[in-house]
């Protein structure tokens, strides 16, 4: 029960993200943004890991592949993806398509990690993603805004949806060999490097990320997307994933938009109808339910 509440805590805390990242989105790059974010979180996790932690680096080769394959896939791309996505489409096609996440995980899971699932698991499974639906789109399916949808912007957000998938899956296979802490270290630390690559084929992002650098009210923005959502929020996730099925934790994963929904009604003085109450009340069980599932 307590891998659970890491998980579902981790993912908890990356609602407090998206108060930041959509109205950055419309001031300065994405690559900047997630370039700047990924700086600051290479720098918390290493002080957490060498002068508190103290322990010894894992440099096997296998583990140190699937590290690399979550900071290029999951932490640089999938993040760029999806912050550039904002610019493209309103955020609510883009929370929307997130919810293809749980499915490819399940899929993965099955198919590679051979994991099995039961009925009950299924059946709260979808209790929760429907749930999970409602709370974010009140009045059903937001049609009108995939009319007026960037193709670009669907695209950059189901991507970024099976970048991050792919990246629970690997995830949990490497965190067999490889303490929670020390995935996060080498997750950002890769993710630096992609975005740094990135960066340095682009003359106006390194202007631009000088400019940025004097302005403290964006940089004390980027530090707490860095430090909360992510030092903490990744920590957490990892640390409940290293005992936890990933086909559960992408379930568990669904207190995000729980969590969104209520950190916008109270810092954005966004009003929430009925229906979200009765969804978030029942996403809550449905996540209790799987909890106890996973325990048993």
């Amino acid at each position: 029960m307590l891998n659970s509440i890491f998980v579902a805590l981790g993912a908890a805390l990356w609602a407090t993200d998206t108060l930041f990242r959509h109205p950055m989105s419309h001031q300065i790059s994405s690559l900047s943004i997630v370039f700047i974010e990924h700086f600051f979180a290479l720098f918390i996790t290493s002080l957490w890991v060498f002068v508190i932690q103290k322990k010894k680096i894992n440099l096997e080769p296998l583990p140190m592949f699937g590290a690399a394959m979550i900071g290029i896939l999951g932490s640089a791309l999938a993040t760029l993806f999806f912050t550039m996505s904002f610019q493209f489409v309103n955020p609510s096609v883009s929370i929307l398509l997130q919810k293809i996440q749980p499915i490819v995980v399940i899929f993965l899971s099955w198919a590679f990690l051979g994991e099995k699932l039961s009925l009950n698991f299924f059946v709260w499974g979808t209790i929760a993603v429907i749930s999970a639906y409602f709370m974010s789109f009140p009045k059903g399916f937001p049609t009108h805004e995939f009319q007026n949808g960037d193709l670009a912007g669907v695209m950059l957000s189901l991507l970024a949806a099976c970048l991050w998938a792919i990246s629970t899956v690997v995830g949990k296979f490497t965190l067999k060999t490889m303490p929670s802490t020390h995935l996060a270290l080498w997750r950002f630390l890769f993710g630096f490097i992609t975005l740094w690559l990135l960066i340095n084929t682009n003359s106006s992002s390194k202007i631009e990320i000088t400019l940025i650098s004097t302005q403290p009210e964006i940089m004390r923005s980027l530090f707490f997307m860095a430090l909360v959502p992510g030092f903490f929020g990744v920590s957490l996730y990892y640390r409940g994933l290293t005992r936890m099925k990933a086909s559960v934790a992408t379930i568990l994963e669904l207190s995000f938009p729980l969590c969104a929904v209520f950190v916008n009604s109270r810092f954005l003085n966004l009003h929430l109808e009925n229906i979200q109450l009765l969804a978030g009340f029942i996403l809550i069980i449905a996540i209790v339910r799987i909890s106890r599932l996973q325990a048993n």
